[in-house]
């Protein structure tokens, strides 16, 4: 007579085996980190908005006007239009550089949901206000859209004018190198989330 017993223990071994194989889930979506979500939009946000602010009050009540020193010859306020990239760039390649930052702020924005790092959401915050802020300027400014002069104003000595959102470029830049360079993760690709543990069956 065949022993039934040991094929009860190795049935049973088999679906518990099934049953803990389940609690791992490679095609599971992740959560959305909010904390990074919200560190991300807060840097964009505060980047932008200091950014648009300092320009219209620098073109109300600065522009056309001589410039004014505010440290020796090394800092001084001095109102200019550029038609090119950050720091005076490429001055005829404006149509160019609007695209650019159209394509950086829309791969930012679809990749959040995916960030993992505050240091890379402070980072990529920070290249988005660069990008959204100039990208402003190019869609609402003379002499027209997409073709938009950028408002410079900081002038330091030995040094190409710029703006708030040209620090914040070379600022997210810096950062993102930094973090590179330490290994740090950006994001957590989905095939390595676990997803929830599943809840265990009582065994009589």
């Amino acid at each position: 007579m065949p022993d039934v017993g040991v094929d009860h223990d190795s049935t049973g071994a088999e679906q518990l085996s099934a049953s803990q194989g389940r609690g791992t889930c490679h095609n599971c979506p992740m959560p959305v980190n909010t904390r990074c979500v919200a560190v991300l939009a807060g840097t964009a946000l505060l980047g932008i908005g200091l950014d648009q602010a300092t320009k219209a009050l620098m073109v109300a009540t600065r522009e056309g006007k001589p410039p004014v020193r505010l440290i020796g010859r090394a800092l001084t306020i001095h109102v200019s239009r550029n038609s090119g990239s950050a720091f005076s760039f490429a001055p005829a390649a404006t149509v160019l550089f609007t695209c650019v930052a159209v394509a950086v702020a829309v791969l930012i924005v679809t990749r959040v949901h995916r960030l993992r790092s505050t240091g890379w959401a402070v980072a990529l915050g920070l290249l988005l206000a660069g990008a959204v802020g100039n990208l402003c300027d190019r869609l609402m400014r003379a002499p027209g859209i997409g073709r938009g002069a950028v408002v410079d104003f900081i002038d330091l000595q030995h040094f190409a004018d710029f703006n708030i959102a040209d620090s914040c470029l070379t600022c997210g830049a810096v950062l993102a190198v930094l973090l590179a360079l330490r290994g740090a993760p950006m994001t957590q690709r989905s095939r390595d989330y676990a997803g929830p543990e599943p809840a265990r069956r009582a065994h009589l």
